[in-house]
């Protein structure tokens, strides 16, 4: 088990007891749930010798979705060249619930850091959160100074891994200095562990690497990526660069594309990612769905190449379909950055006209149908020539009569970027309001859920462009909350209340809280009011964190609230869960709460506290390496979590064990 990554999931619920050993910690909050990869390994692998094992949070009720694993059984060793990291159990739980949908796409919904470290203090009367761009054009009053992290943070982390050899302390300050991207001599550091005889080391250094960002280590992805004579050097592999460390330089070259600013090199990265989705034949379909899914994230200066390419090889139904599934968000990615300056470019008709035909095909396959109904609405914009009619008609078409429960439910989600995107006064926008309130109400199998957590969705997107919802969707979300007697699809509502920002529900989320025994649905209460900016609350959150320092779910959500609200007291005491003042070891999933909360908060504050724990010799290498990582975090160049790149908008139900099997893949990493 990858304990210096942190899976997704916190393995709660009615499918495990708390003293089931598990993974622990948690990338993206509270409850939050990751399916199994849909990948297989190249060859029969076995993950690397765990490290210390962990307790899940305490399950209340089945309200925050699982994805239970046991720890891996020793077996005979892989071949070298192809050491991997074996799947998850099979599905548990239902996969389809709206809790998959918000974990992967909240980090630009929050933009939790660029909030903290504006300095203002939010007020919860028209503060509208900044875009999905992940940037606010503020000063970061709270983050730490270039100065401060040159001269103390990056030699405190550098002279960390040089003296240390735990694998847990090594991943997490590899990943801790590429995020910060302001030393380009770390890449001796990530070359120093390519050929580790620990594959989990290996790979991430390869991932690191594209981290950082910088186009001197081009080089070292192509090579890795393309398992040339140097990549094999480079990793000390003469059999061969191992498929897990290719994949990760695949997505490390996405990384890249999409930092640089350079056409040539742009084109070159994308030249290079279509070679190989072109021409890996393997069995390990990891290395083609990374090509897809990294095409999809470079900001083309012409988006005609590879979007044909795309589109061609979607429609080929000889292509495997996993690969193929990944094709139409990557193309409507594409097309979003295109449709900035030209709204009206045919390629997104024929793009849509290739999804519509796709969503509603008797012979596609659902993770196909699931894509390219959910592309549809990411493809909609305000122009005139948008065929916005065609394109709801599809998307109700899917919602109405798809015999797939995912594609049903990801129909909602396109429904809200349809209704937000459109010109405002289009009549689809009333329309599309009408579809999803209608469906809250009246909707049945999680349905309504996700149709409340859509036009919250929706309200965000309109607010942020300067528009605004009726009163009557806010007023309907409220009662629909308040009459709802299911933990798990109340906690939808929550959520959509804070991302309409809607003043009128604070009352009615605080006192749910304190009559719900479900730290899955409290977490998400808390969350709704640090969205809609409720700070009369904040003593009360604090407590709340205080009290629940044994429940990492409710824990985290409760301190990112209070992070939203630009409350500073609250790293002082996810600090001290990480270094307990009592001497107790905190377990993974508390680690893992706090380290993710310190960091997506951002405070300075937190800096030398930090450099104290991760350097206390007495503590365990783990609870070392969870403040090397917070300490990264705090620091880095990004300012939403580094692989929201790839978890925005992504069909997470065609997810292959590189992108996440719930321990290893890229989005399982802080």
């Amino acid at each position: 088990m990858k304990s210096w990554l942190i899976p997704i999931t916190l393995l709660a619920g009615a499918a495990l007891s708390s003293e089931s050993v598990a993974h622990g910690g948690t990338y993206r909050g509270p409850g939050d749930t990751v399916p199994p990869g849909a990948g297989a390994p190249a060859t029969p692998a076995t993950p690397a010798t765990p490290t210390t094992p962990t307790t899940p949070s305490t399950p209340a009720t089945p309200a925050t979705p699982s994805t239970p694993s046991t720890p891996a059984t020793p077996t005979a060793p892989p071949p070298p060249q192809q050491q991997a990291v074996t799947q998850p159990a099979g599905d548990l739980v239902d996969l389809t619930r709206w809790e998959f949908w918000w974990e992967f796409n909240k980090g630009p919904y929050l933009n939790l850091k660029a909030k903290v470290q504006s300095g203002a203090v939010s007020t919860g009367e028209g503060d509208i959160l900044q875009g999905l761009s992940g940037g606010a054009a503020v000063a970061n009053t709270f983050a730490p100074t270039p100065a401060q992290i040159q001269a103390t943070i990056i030699p405190q982390l550098r002279a960390l891994i040089d003296k240390e050899d735990d694998r847990d302390i090594a991943g997490g300050t590899m990943m801790a200095l590429a995020k910060i991207q302001l030393d380009p001599t770390v890449m001796d550091v990530f070359k120093g562990n390519l050929n580790s005889g620990d594959q989990e080391i290996a790979e991430t250094s390869a991932l690191a690497y594209g981290v950082l960002q910088s186009a001197d280590a081009f080089p070292i992805l192509v090579a890795l990526a393309e398992d040339t004579a140097e990549g094999r050097s480079l990793c000390g592999k003469p059999n061969g660069v191992p498929d897990r460390t290719r994949a990760f330089a695949i997505y490390g070259m996405g990384l890249l594309g999409s930092k640089t600013d350079d056409e040539k090199l742009q084109s070159e990265i994308a030249e290079k990612l279509w070679n190989v989705l072109i021409n890996d034949d393997s069995s390990f379909k990891d290395l083609r769905a990374a090509s897809v899914i990294s095409m999809g994230v470079v900001p083309y200066s012409d988006p005609t190449i590879p979007v044909d390419r795309l589109l061609s090889y979607l429609e080929d139904a000889d292509n495997d379909h996993l690969v193929r599934s990944h094709c139409p968000n990557a193309i409507s990615k594409i097309l979003q950055t295109a449709a900035v300056d030209n709204p009206s470019n045919p390629l997104i008709q024929r793009a849509i006209e290739s999804f519509e035909k796709l969503a509603t095909g008797r012979n596609t396959k659902n993770e196909v149908i699931q894509s390219s109904v959910y592309a549809l609405g990411m493809l909609a914009n305000g122009s005139a020539e948008f065929p916005a009619d065609d394109v709801f008609k599809a998307i109700e078409n899917v919602a109405d009569k798809a015999k797939d429960k995912q594609a049903q439910k990801f129909s909602r989600i396109a429904m809200a970027y349809l209704g937000a995107r459109v010109a405002a006064d289009s009549p689809i926008r009333e329309e599309a309001i009408k579809f999803l309130l209608d469906g809250m109400r009246k909707g049945k199998s999680g349905l309504d859920a996700w149709s409340g957590l859509a036009l919250g969705v929706m309200a965000f997107h309109v607010q942020e462009q300067g528009g605004a919802m009726p009163g009557t969707v806010e007023t309907a979300v409220l009662t629909k909350f308040e009459k709802e007697g299911n933990q798990q699809r109340r906690g939808a509502y929550a959520v959509a209340l804070g991302l309409m920002k809607g003043e009128t529900a604070k009352e009615s989320l605080r006192e749910a809280i304190d009559k719900s025994r479900d730290e899955g649905f409290q977490g998400y209460a808390c969350l709704g009011l640090g969205m809609i900016g409720a700070r009369e609350y904040k003593d009360d959150l604090i407590q709340i964190v205080k009290d629940n320092v044994r429940k990492p779910d409710l824990l985290k959500q409760a301190s990112i609230s209070l992070g939203l609200m630009k409350d500073k007291d609250v790293s002082v005491v996810l600090l001290e869960l990480i270094n307990p003042t009592d001497g107790r070891k905190p377990s993974l999933a508390v680690l893992s709460a706090s380290a993710t909360a310190i960091g997506f908060i951002g405070d300075k504050s937190s800096v030398e506290p930090l450099i104290q724990t991760m350097n206390n010799e007495s503590l365990t290498p783990l609870a070392r390496a969870f403040a090397a990582i917070a300490l990264g975090a705090v620091s880095e160049a990004y300012m939403l979590p580094w692989n929201s790149l790839y978890s925005v908008d992504l069909n997470y139900r065609a997810a292959v064990t590189t992108l996440t099997n719930q321990a290893t893949g890229i989005l399982d990493i802080l």
